[in-house]
């Protein structure tokens, strides 16, 4: 909490291009903003990429998969060096991160059926995922997968 008021005392402040400059770079030492700007990165990346794809490959179950696998790796490896910083290779933090990203796409599978069965609307059902998602994936990644 402290940091937050920290940033907004900093925010408050601004008054010249030199001020906004220093705010920015206080605001990439924090690694929450991190994550959420690595995970924006990720998601305009991965409809780019998936539009392009998409378009030029008839789309079947095992097109559809690989490239779910490509875009998870490319979501690993962002996280893990931009967000997290963590610059050396680890056998464990790979499986680390195929238990972590193969649990969430589970639980959230689960997660959107089970608010469509008690009565949520499937756009809704979509957004309270992501919203819980997010949250449980900067725990996940920063208490097991990158730790």
């Amino acid at each position: 909490m402290q940091d937050i008021k920290k940033l907004f005392n900093e925010l408050k402040n601004i008054r010249s291009f030199e001020n906004l400059i220093k705010f920015i770079l206080i605001i990439f030492q924090e690694k929450k903003f991190r994550f959420l700007l690595v995970g924006f990165y990720n998601s305009v990346f991965s409809y780019f990429f998936g539009l392009i794809y998409f378009y030029f490959v008839n789309i079947n179950f095992i097109k559809l998969t690989i490239f779910n696998i490509l875009i998870t790796i490319h979501s690993f490896l962002t996280h893990k060096y931009l967000s997290f910083k963590r610059p050396k290779y680890s056998k464990n933090e790979v499986l680390r991160g195929i238990i972590s990203y193969g649990s969430m796409y589970l639980l959230s599978y689960l997660m959107i059926f089970g608010l469509m069965k008690i009565g949520f609307g499937q756009v809704f059902a979509y957004h309270i995922n992501f919203v819980i998602s997010l949250i449980l994936f900067y725990i996940i990644h920063s208490k097991f997968t990158f730790r």
